[in-house]
């Protein structure tokens, strides 16, 4: 009988990994703990979107401009649709690209700063830092809205992989700057230089000291790329550069202006979407102050209580073990 092997995974944690340290410090935080919540309710509110709704979205059946009530938690519009509805499916859209332009836009900017800092004062220096320098006056998000506006006259509206990718490639200068600034201070320390002499490969010495030494950076860098990302998501199609048959957060401002809430108060209309973005944007922003704490110490709040109260179980242990 053919004896079977059974692969089995062991997920081991290294509590003394960067990684580790870097969320237990930023979970530490108050402020980046209530920036978390923040944000997987936003999640989860925008999953629930993809699979469940209370109405059609694209439905235009029911009565216009009716005000929040049991029957539409938050109302119709001026064509008919549950605001509530559009709301839920409008989410995911918005926080998707975001995540996707952060992550994309953070990974560029690894490759070109770091590239761009170890090989510094060579040919690839000045080729990498004369490119970031072009991004980085590059007003990225105009950019994308006179594209937009030149190929709408094309009767050609700009799709979710195109905005992802536009975005992304006018978002990582900035971070790519910041990097290479950041590597050029490490590449001068002993253990670098260290690990240079004694052979090892440039992609090690990046994976193994330049990254983990730059996590917190690359961690803000990220939702600070992600809120670029949504802002400039959520600009193409509020000023109708992106298809208007799609539904996002976008979209809903772009038709609440069309249909003029503002001046017929409306608020139900305009303020929910504006009101979730702003969430997302604040969410961010807190979970970056708790990084920022974590990078600097100096500006790290400390939970007195929790301390005094592990100085005094250890103290209790000593004394255990003193009494024998």
């Amino acid at each position: 009988m053919a004896s079977r092997k059974l692969y089995t995974f062991n997920l081991k944690i290294d509590k003394y990994g960067p990684i580790y340290n870097l969320i237990r410090g930023v979970w530490e935080q108050r402020v980046s703990r209530v920036g978390f919540y923040i944000l997987l309710g936003i999640i989860v509110f925008s999953l629930i979107g993809v699979f469940y709704t209370p109405y059609n979205p694209s439905a235009t059946n029911f009565p216009r401009d009716l005000p929040p009530s049991p029957q539409h938690l938050l109302g119709t519009d001026d064509y008919g649709h549950d605001i509530f509805s559009q709301l839920l499916v409008g989410g995911f859209p918005v926080i998707g690209v975001g995540f996707a332009v952060g992550l994309i836009g953070t990974l560029i900017a690894i490759l070109i700063g770091v590239t761009a800092g170890l090989y510094a004062e060579t040919m690839i220096d000045r080729v990498l830092s004369a490119i970031t320098q072009i991004f980085l006056i590059i007003p990225g998000i105009l950019i994308i809205e006179l594209i937009g506006a030149y190929l709408g006259a094309l009767q050609f509206k700009l799709g979710y992989i195109t905005i992802l990718f536009t975005l992304s490639l006018t978002g990582w200068a900035w971070g790519a700057r910041v990097l290479r600034s950041l590597v050029l201070s490490l590449r001068r320390r002993e253990y670098i230089l260290s690990s240079d002499l004694i052979g090892e490969s440039k992609l090690s010495i990046i994976f193994n000291q330049i990254i983990p030494n730059n996590l917190p950076f690359i961690a803000s860098n990220f939702f600070f790329t992600a809120i670029y990302g949504i802002a400039g998501f959520t600009f193409i199609y509020y000023f109708g550069l992106g298809s208007l048959t799609q539904v996002n957060w976008g979209t809903m401002l772009y038709w609440s202006l069309g249909g003029e809430a503002y001046l017929r108060g409306l608020w139900w209309w305009y303020i929910p979407p504006g009101f979730m973005i702003g969430l997302v944007a604040f969410s961010f922003a807190l979970i970056n102050i708790g990084i920022d704490r974590v990078a600097n110490p100096r500006l790290r709040v400390w939970d007195i209580k929790k301390y005094k109260k592990q100085l005094q179980k250890a103290k209790e242990k000593k004394e255990v073990v003193t009494n024998g």
